[in-house]
């Protein structure tokens, strides 16, 4: 009991030094740790709050009518934001927002709490720019102890379904002191849908399926990945209940569940503003090759062949996988079919953006044979280099050039394929790739040498009985 105790204790010290480093790496308007830009980057401050909120008013206080167009459905609600008027924009409705429903809601919270707690009632434009800077970081607190919250979220079902899988305590230090768990945590919102995925996945196998179902939901309300788990998941479901091994009860739990949690967040967006879910779609489908396999055969990342790539491969190995018996009686096989739609989704989607790998890795982690972790850490390490090299995309050119021999274009190109932030990003995709292949041969063996051993049974049994 002393040593289990001691080993929470070191994951929980751990987690702290994790989360502490996550946070202080991307404080907004900090100088750039190591003087590296990309270590300091995140999708919180400089991807969205700064365009939306900061950059539409110029430093004398005059709106920035270009910004404002280029964020904002409702350009009267940002001229009264910016002039006076303390509000509380809406996202999807009054400016443009990419995200799913469940990060629009917390966005929302945390936008509307900071401009409120940090604008006076009265303010010129001016003021305002001035202020913003202050309400930037206020909202990187919330939206860091939203996260930080999350992440224990996700610490605590990891150690439950890793006691379920008789997995080592040592699988859930090493998913929190992996370079992309560092990096991308407080990043972007993508920890919030890996302890979403992972508490439906300790209910399912626990045969809790409503919960399940909602937890599943919400993780596809707040991130459209797990949706491939969901679609297997309600396939296999319906073959088992057609076959009379699963109850029309526990269908109707799991269908609701993901109906209520996952499907009625999109319906609420669409009611509030459907321009702001046309965006939202759009925005997804337009979106270029980021960081995805198929640059190398197209060698554009802008193709839409791209896209097609990844719309056949994805079904193909949606059908194969939707193949699959699982054994729900089995938490490994449930989680290793997990994994495998997760790694369909990213690896072999048009867009795997490098905060994407947390969803990956925190499951990869808790069932992968040894030989295969070595490997995911090397994918791991690669995906840390995308963000670490984009920004010094030119000086890494530079030096594989002078001190490697490397014949390439001395320019700053990190989306071109022979850039050394897509060179890494390959290395994590073929990775991933071969991970993938080598999940569904095994589950496919296994399936396979159990139907040979139960057909052999009766003829073993006959035999003994002739005899």
């Amino acid at each position: 009991m002393y040593l289990q105790n001691l080993r929470i204790v070191t994951v929980l010290a751990i987690y702290i030094i994790d989360l502490a480093i996550s946070y202080y790496l991307h404080i907004p308007n900090n100088p750039p740790p190591l003087d590296n830009v990309g270590l300091m980057y995140t999708d919180i401050v400089y991807g969205l709050f700064n365009p939306i909120f900061r950059d539409i008013v110029n430093p004398d206080g005059t709106p920035n009518g270009e910004k404002i167009n280029n964020k904002w459905f409702n350009n009267e609600v940002a001229m009264k934001l910016i002039a006076s008027e303390r509000l509380c924009p809406i996202p999807y409705k009054d400016y443009k927002f990419e995200y799913p429903p469940i990060i629009g809601l917390i966005w929302f919270i945390t936008t509307c709490t900071s401009i409120h707690i940090t604008l006076p009632e009265r303010y010129t434009g001016s003021e305002y720019y001035r202020l913003s800077e202050a309400i930037a970081e206020k909202h990187y607190i919330l939206q860091s102890i939203i996260i930080a919250t999350f992440f224990i979220i996700t610490m605590l079902y990891m150690y439950r379904v890793a006691s379920i899988c008789n997995s080592s305590l040592k699988r859930i230090i090493l998913f929190v002191i992996l370079p992309s768990t560092i990096l991308y945590t407080i990043y972007n919102w993508d920890i919030i849908a890996v302890a979403l995925m992972v508490m439906a996945l300790y209910y399912l196998v626990n045969e809790k399926y409503l919960f399940s179902g909602l937890l599943l939901g919400l993780s596809i309300s707040t991130k459209l990945l797990p949706l491939l788990f969901a679609l297997i998941l309600v396939y296999d479901i319906l073959q088992k209940y057609r076959s009379n091994n699963f109850s029309k009860q526990n269908l109707v739990n799991i269908s609701i569940g993901l109906i209520i949690a996952g499907a009625l967040p999109y319906l609420a967006v669409m009611s509030v503003s459907y321009n702001g879910f046309t965006y939202f779609i759009d925005h997804h489908y337009h979106w270029y090759c980021e960081n995805c396999i198929y640059s190398i055969i197209t060698q554009n990342v802008w193709s839409p062949y791209n896209r097609v790539y990844a719309m056949v491969l994805i079904i193909v190995f949606l059908l194969i996988t939707a193949s699959i018996d699982i054994d729900f009686k089995n938490p490994k096989e449930v989680l290793t079919i997990a994994l495998i739609s997760v790694i369909i989704s990213t690896a072999l989607n048009y867009v795997f953006s490098p905060q994407m790998m947390l969803l990956v890795s925190s499951i990869a982690v808790l069932i992968l044979p040894l030989r295969q972790l070595v490997f995911l850490v090397i994918a791991d390490v690669a995906n840390f280099g995308i963000m670490y090299l984009f920004f010094k995309d030119l000086e890494a050119r530079q030096w594989l050039s002078k001190y490697l021999g490397i014949n390439m274009r001395l320019e700053y190109a990190p989306h071109t394929p022979d850039s050394p932030v897509q060179i890494v990003a390959m290395i994590r995709n073929i990775i991933l790739i071969l991970i993938l292949l080598e999940c569904i041969y095994t589950i496919l063996k296994t399936k396979h040498a159990s139907r040979i051993s139960i057909v052999a049974q009766p003829s073993a049994k006959s035999d003994i009985l002739q005899s």
